[in-house]
């Protein structure tokens, strides 16, 4: 077997994440990541989503993939792809997946299953300025995580509360982030 093989569990290269972790630990500049997206109007309620690369402390990473977001008929789309919803609360679960992967790699535990279910409403009557009372957010996410592996109860207990500590997108969703809008029109 070779090393790379012994070195991988659960997908996870955690020789290389320790090491990138001294890494970080000595350069703040390089623990710096920063995103970039474009969103273009389709018509109706559609839009396309395209990556416009990450920075990375000093490195740039080019990025180029693209997803299209819509709405069902209901709420006057075509009901050709996901929500915006359902993207924000896939993005929040696949963050926090990451997070399970790691966090068993890192202690040894090879993992069978991992899922996450996750479901969120929104009051409508805000959205659409039927009810000033209503919310706009959503009030609630429930998830609920599905771990099977080689790990105690103990293991993964402390794989959840290090997940609910450290995951970007479960905090961008949880707590207050700063927002800072800017509009262009164009002539």
């Amino acid at each position: 077997m070779s090393n790379q093989v012994e070195e991988m569990l659960n997908g996870i290269n955690v020789e290389g994440l320790q090491e990138y972790r001294k890494v970080i630990g000595k350069s703040a500049n390089d623990a710096m990541i920063d995103y970039k997206v474009n969103l273009e109007w389709l018509g109706g309620t559609k839009s396309r989503v395209t990556t416009q690369g990450i920075t990375l402390g000093d490195q740039k990473l080019e990025r180029n993939f693209s997803y299209e977001v819509d709405e069902p008929p209901q709420l006057l789309g075509e009901d050709t792809q996901p929500t915006p919803q359902e993207y924000l609360l896939g993005g929040m679960g696949a963050c926090m997946l990451v997070g399970y992967t790691v966090g068993a790699a890192v202690k040894g535990i090879k993992l069978e299953k991992l899922e996450i279910d996750i479901e969120g409403g929104l009051d409508l009557r805000g959205f659409l300025e039927v009810n000033p009372d209503s919310p706009i957010g959503m009030k609630d996410v429930k998830y609920k995580i599905r771990v099977k592996g080689d790990g105690t109860e103990e293991d993964f207990k402390e794989i959840h509360e290090k997940v609910m500590e450290t995951s970007p997108n479960r905090a961008t969703i949880a707590e207050s982030v700063n927002l800072i809008p800017e509009l262009v029109v164009e002539k």
